[in-house]
This record gives structure tokens, sequence and C-alpha cells, in this order.
């Protein structure tokens, strides 16, 4: 009878202790799953956007300095949003994200549009893995910070709106000391060229995407025309992370890793290309 319960004892424990097993490995897995990057490697750049009140701010930080860099842009700028929504105040635009139930790429996809910057990501769609490895960046590399208003380098001009609200609108190119801080050279290499076919119909919309893509230090060496292209927008290229890249930026759903002699990048704009962007 003593051996029985000493036989029922010990299967008990094992069972026990497969079971804690299988629960530590599932909190393991639940961990990793929840922790892992969702858009930074911790290489190259990541631009962050964040509402500041009545400024939006835009967060580089740059693994190859180790250094973050905030570019704010005063709220009361006016814009011309993304997706075709028209003439508003840029930090209005989070809101009206959230209405239009496109969240914050209403506000990445302007910025992108209005003063080059190559950003497609905001805070609150960072994954726990990419604000962990933030924060460890910030703490390492804490006092390498530089901020730079963008109203005092001649970017922006002061206005007076219809409704005697006093604001700013966008005056010229931003300056290159700011635009090179962009330039993913030193993770995807230098002297890379891009074509961009564009079908979109829209006078500027392909000088403005290939400001984008010049920002990021590539050279934007054809634009031409297409009437026949079927999809809204592609990209295609030999590097897989730089196409990724400049897919979420424009916000294109189609990708492809293709090898060409005469281009690194290659990005078809469809005729519906101007809905989203």
């Amino acid at each position: 009878m003593k051996r029985r319960n000493v036989a029922r004892k010990k299967e008990r424990k094992d069972q026990l202790k497969w079971v804690v097993i299988g629960i530590m490995l599932l909190i393991a897995g639940v961990l990793v799953f929840l922790l892992r990057p969702k858009y930074w490697n911790s290489r190259g750049k990541l631009a962050v956007v964040a509402d500041y009140g009545q400024d939006v701010v835009v967060s580089l930080y740059d693994v190859s300095r180790g250094n973050r860099t905030d570019i704010v842009i005063p709220g009361n700028t006016q814009v011309l949003a993304a997706y075709g929504l028209g003439t508003w105040k840029l930090g209005s635009l989070w809101k009206l994200g959230a209405d239009e139930k496109i969240g914050g790429s209403l506000i990445t996809r302007t910025i992108a549009k209005n003063f080059g910057f190559p950003v497609f990501t905001w805070w609150d769609n960072l994954s726990l893995g990419d604000r962990l490895r933030i924060t460890i960046f910030s703490f390492v590399n804490r006092g390498n910070k530089d901020v730079i208003f963008l109203n005092e380098t001649g970017s922006l001009r002061k206005t007076v709106f219809m409704d005697g609200e006093r604001g700013y609108l966008v005056n010229s190119d931003i300056p290159e000391d700011i635009s090179s801080l962009y330039s993913h050279q030193d993770e995807f290499g230098n002297s890379l060229k891009a074509k961009i076919t564009d079908s979109t119909g829209n006078y500027g919309i392909a000088n403005k995407v290939g400001k984008v893509i010049e920002t990021m230090g590539i050279k934007v060496a054809s634009i031409s025309k297409d009437s026949d292209l079927k999809y809204d927008c592609k990209v295609s290229g030999k590097n897989t992370r730089l196409v990724s890249k400049v897919a979420l930026i424009l916000g294109c759903g189609e990708i492809e890793t293709k090898v060409s002699d005469a281009f690194d990048l290659e990005i078809y704009l469809g005729e519906k290309f101007t809905q989203g962007f």
C-alpha cells in the first residue's frame, strides 16, 4: 500500500512539474511575442511622431550617431492633409485621423507630403518591443539629444488666418542640414538610384514622393509617366528592408524584391495613390 501511495505521489509530482514547465514556456512565449520589435531592429534610424499638446514632434532615433533629434512643428501650421482631406492645421489631424478611422497614418503621411520627412510611425502604433528598445536607447545615450524648432529655420512663415488666429504656412523646403539627418545611407549604402513611374494624373505628386526618397539619401534618377498602371502603389527593389520601409512611408500595399541593373528602387504610383497620400 505504501509503495502504491509513493508511486502516486511521484506521478502527481511529475505531472505538476510538467504543468509548471508548460506554464513557464507559455509565459516566455507570450513575453517574446509582446517584446519583439515591430518596426525598429536597433539598426539605422527610426522616426516617431508624437503629440505634445500644442505642437507635433518628430523624434528621430539614430543608432549610428547615438543621438535623438526632436523636430518641433507648431500645431497651428496649415498643411495639405493626406487622403485628399483638404487643408487643416497640423495639430488637428490626430482627432481627424480618429474620426476618419485612419489613425495616426493621417499625420505621418501628411508630414511626409508637406515636409518630405520619411516617417510612418507614431507613438501609439509602436509595439512594446519598439518602446523597450527606444527606452534602452534613450537611457544609454542620455544627454545626446538635439531639439530643432521648425518655425526658427525659415521653413515656416507666420500668418494670420481668416478666423483671426495666428499660425504658420509652409514657406520653403527643409534646410539640407535638417533633411540630411534622415539619410539612410549608413543603413542601405551610398549612390543608390530610384525610378518613379507616375500614373496618378496629379501634377506634382511624383515630385513630392521624390522629395521623400531623396531625403532618405537616394537619388531619384528618373520620373516617367504611364497611363496604365493596374495597382494603387507598388515598390520593388534589391534590398527587402529598404523596399518594406518605403512601402510603409508611402502606404503601398504591394512590394517585390527585384534585381535591376539600372535602379536600386522602383516606385509605381497608380491612379488611386493620391487617395492615401
